[in-house]
C-alpha cells in the first residue's frame, strides 16, 4: 500500500508572495520566474503569477522548452484564454 502525501497553499489576488515562495512552489529557479515577469508571461499578481509559474514550469518540463520557447508558449496561451472570454461574453449577449 502506497500513501501519497500532498500540500495544498491557498493563494488569492490578494495574498503576498515573495519571489522566494513563488520559485520554491512553481518549481523554476528565480532568474527565470523574473525574466519570464519581465516579458510579460507572468502577471506580477501574487495568484495570478503562482498560477502562471507553475503552469509554465509545467510547460518546460513536458515539452523541454528553453526560456524563450516558454515565453512565447505562456503568452499565446494567455491570448487563448483572453479569447475565449470574449468569445463567452458575445454569446451570452446573442438573442
Amino acid at each position: 500500500m502506497e500513501i501519497e502525501l500532498t500540500e495544498l497553499t491557498w493563494i488569492d489576488e490578494q495574498s503576498d508572495c515573495s519571489l522566494g515562495e513563488l520559485a520554491e512552489h512553481a518549481r523554476l529557479p528565480e532568474a527565470e520566474i523574473l525574466e519570464l515577469m519581465e516579458c510579460g508571461a507572468i502577471p506580477p499578481r501574487a495568484g495570478s503569477a503562482l498560477a502562471a509559474a507553475r503552469t509554465a514550469a509545467r510547460l518546460r518540463r513536458d515539452f523541454e522548452l528553453d526560456l524563450h520557447g516558454l515565453a512565447l508558449a505562456m503568452t499565446l496561451l494567455r491570448r487563448i484564454d483572453e479569447l475565449e472570454a470574449e468569445l463567452a461574453r458575445l454569446r451570452a449577449h446573442k438573442p
